[in-house]
């Protein structure tokens, strides 16, 4: 009798946890104010990220960097410090890329000048006409050096080498004269503008030793043009010595050891 009580009051007691319903506890705590039983919710389920009648999509990104950047402190910092493109880098002026832009060319740097020697070589060429009186006043040695190879190289050519004759002459020659012209000449010449008065003065045997590739000079009518040419040499010679270098009383006295000059010249040409 006693077991059939205690059996109805388990199973039929109102108060008793439903099976359809959470499972209940006794609450442990007599001051609580509930009726003594409390219930263990289910965890909360988590957000479907699929809808009806569309397709899966991944759940967005979480950050898992534990290290703030630097915006998270100044939301400017992006726009601030880190603005502009990548596409192009920087232009600094340097001093050494402006003094490359203003740099001489490179023939200017070696002292060859073309105009300057287009000009010279006219003066010769023309010496009827008087030349320009600070025509000389740069010591170009490119002509001079440019006219005693060619020299050299169309003798050459006619089955003479006489490079050593033209050069031995050339210096021996110039440096002679630059003594005389210098004791003569009240103030002095540099004696490299006489170097390169003489040289440039070689245009007309260079003409004649182009005529001997083509024809033989060893005759009257290369006689004649022989004394042709070291008239021609020494008399445009001498009038640049004029010009520019102001020497009309002693123009016939330079004339004579010029004279003498350019007739070795002539004759290794010749002959």
């Amino acid at each position: 009798m006693g077991e059939q009580v205690l059996q109805n009051v388990m199973f039929n007691d109102s108060s008793a946890p439903s099976p359809s319903t959470h499972p209940q506890f006794r609450n442990p705590d007599p001051s609580s104010s509930s009726d003594g039983w409390y219930s263990q919710q289910p965890p909360p389920q988590t957000q479907s990220y699929t809808q009806p009648n569309q397709p899966y999509s991944a759940p967005p990104p979480q950050n898992t960097n534990p290290i703030p950047t630097p915006s998270a402190y100044n939301p400017n910092f992006v726009s601030q410090g880190l603005s502009g493109s990548m596409s192009s880098a920087p232009t600094t002026s340097s001093p050494s890329n402006e003094d490359f832009d203003n740099e001489l060319p490179l023939l200017e740097e070696l002292g060859i000048n073309i105009d300057h020697i287009t000009l010279k070589t006219k003066a010769i060429m023309t010496p009827l006409k008087a030349p320009d009186s600070h025509l000389y006043d740069d010591t170009d040695m490119a002509g001079p050096l440019c006219f005693a190879l060619l020299l050299g190289v169309t003798l050459m050519l006619t089955g003479k080498l006489h490079f050593g004759y033209i050069y031995g002459f050339g210096v021996f020659g110039c440096l002679a004269l630059s003594g005389v012209v210098n004791l003569m000449h009240p103030t002095g010449v540099d004696t490299w503008r006489c170097f390169s008065i003489l040289g440039y003065s070689l245009v007309p045997v260079n003409i004649l030793a182009v005529i001997a590739i083509v024809i033989s000079l060893k005759g009257f009518f290369g006689l004649m043009l022989g004394c042709v040419t070291i008239g021609w040499s020494t008399f445009a010679s001498v009038r640049v010595f004029d010009k520019c270098l102001n020497m009309r009383d002693q123009r016939w006295l330079v004339a004579y050891p010029i004279a003498l000059l350019y007739s070795c010249f002539v004759m290794i040409t010749v002959f």
